[in-house]
This record gives structure tokens, sequence and C-alpha cells, in this order.
């Protein structure tokens, strides 16, 4: 074998295990609350993460959460949502005026492009 046949069959399978390698990144996961409101939201709890003091018009950093179903609680509460995906994800729960007594708030969960 030469010289250019093995520097070939080395950057062949360099560039196999990179591939590979990129294919099987673990979840990476962050989720933030976006408070589009008109006014402050005092706690907001996502299973184990709690963001408080959430000002009107603002939004707070990102957290890290595993994949998995959750649903909001403390001050505003919603459905169940689930957390998943392969790779690097940035997820907003967004809290906007609603449009009616009966709907005061609006809360979308949407993954950040």
């Amino acid at each position: 074998m030469g010289m250019k046949h093995i520097f070939k069959q080395i950057i062949l399978f360099a560039t196999l295990c990179v591939l590979a390698l990129s294919c099987n990144k673990p979840a990476d996961h962050s989720i933030r609350v976006k408070n589009d409101s008109s006014s402050p939201i005092g706690t907001i709890t996502v299973g184990a993460l709690t963001f408080k003091d959430i000002k009107a018009k603002t939004a707070t950093e990102y957290l890290a959460i595993p994949e998995g179903t959750y649903s909001v609680g403390g001050d505003i509460s919603t459905n169940e949502f689930t957390i998943s995906g392969k790779g690097t994800h940035k997820w907003s729960i967004t809290i906007k005026d609603g449009n009616s007594e009966t709907n005061p708030l609006e809360i979308t969960l949407e993954e950040d492009k």
C-alpha cells in the first residue's frame, strides 16, 4: 500500500468518526418565560424550575430543563406540555394579555428559532 492510500483511509475513518459522534449528541434543552403581558408576574414554576418577579414586557434567562412532560404552575397554570427532541433546543413560555375576562392571559410554548 502506498502512502496516498493510507492517507485516504485515515481521512475516511476520521470523517466517519466525526459524523458518528455528531449524530449522537445528547438532548440539550433550556426554557425561559417571556412576559409580553402588561402586568408583572410573581412566580412561575415548570417542574423543579422557578422563575420569580417577571416584569411586564421582559424575559427571564434560559434555564436547563430535561426532556419530559410539564405543566406551568405558580401564579399561572396550564395544561401539560412536552419538552423533547434531539440536539439543542431553546423554548419560551410566552404570556400575553388575553382578549376577555374569561381569558385574561394567553400562554403558549414555542421553540425559539
